[in-house]
């Protein structure tokens, strides 16, 4: 169930569409929507004619109730999925960081949207960001989570200069089970709920599709103290430039 964070956030978000394009009489794909559609409720009270809830998982109900239409979708593959100029608003929150192909993402958007559609696409905590890692596992000793700081283990931005071993050993140096301490870098290195793709390229995808910015939002914060930066440049994850920025959002027409 949405909480009441979550719920008060997406009303701000619907909200803020509303003042590039209304809703009235639009046919909106929503991707990454709740199991309970109350973000896909919300939309059709903002005035939505149609709204296509999507998420990708074969648990994912398909049905139709009035409005909404709840389809199982891979975001990478809209174009196969839709005519081209079918969708007038596509919409999505917290989504950019768990789609493992952003340029078919984006080429998507641009082949379904409509002559004056618009796209709403954010993501967050990406993966340069503090807590880009997207912690979410049931251990032995606890539910892991990265929202809360009593139960994230991990130490700001240090997913960016570990792996996955190095990880592990040192949340057991810290006193971590050794099984939950696996669990966790395990998931931070190998799951597929997430794409560990940074902020540079993030925007570079979305400004190599050819989709026409209207506005681009960053939800910035405090950034790596410059020992942690230095070690982040050096590594892997390195040259994405803003390691502060911990969610964006594109707003954008065909």
């Amino acid at each position: 169930m949405m909480n009441e964070k979550r719920r008060e956030d997406m009303a701000r978000k619907i909200a803020n569409v509303g003042r590039y394009r209304p809703f009235a009489g639009a046919t909106v794909l929503e991707i990454g929507a709740d199991k309970d559609s109350i973000s896909a409720t919300m939309l059709v009270e903002a005035g939505a004619r149609r709204v296509i809830s999507t998420n990708f998982g074969d648990n994912w109900p398909e049905d139709v109730n009035g409005p909404i239409e709840r389809r199982i979708l891979d975001a990478r593959r809209i174009a196969e999925s839709f005519s081209e100029g079918s969708i007038d608003i596509i919409f999505g929150v917290a989504v950019l960081e768990h789609i493992d192909g952003l340029d078919a993402f984006f080429a998507g958007v641009r082949h379904a949207l409509s002559a004056d559609g618009l796209l709403y696409a954010h993501g967050g905590p990406i993966w340069t960001s503090a807590k880009g890692h997207h912690l979410g596992v049931v251990g032995q000793a606890k539910h892991y989570r990265f929202g809360n700081p009593e139960a994230n283990p991990i130490q700001d931005w240090t997913h960016l200069v570990l792996d996955q071993a190095s990880m592990t050993e040192e949340m057991i140096r810290r006193g971590l089970p050794e099984f939950d301490s696996k669990l966790i870098a395990g998931f931070v290195y190998e799951s597929v709920k997430i794409n560990r793709v940074g902020y540079r390229s993030i925007c570079e995808a979305f400004d190599n599709s050819g989709l026409a910015l209207i506005e681009r939002l960053d939800n910035a914060f405090k950034g790596p103290p410059s020992d942690l930066l230095d070690a982040i440049e050096r590594g892997k994850w390195g040259g994405q430039e803003r390691y502060d920025v911990s969610g964006v959002t594109f707003v954008a027409r065909r």
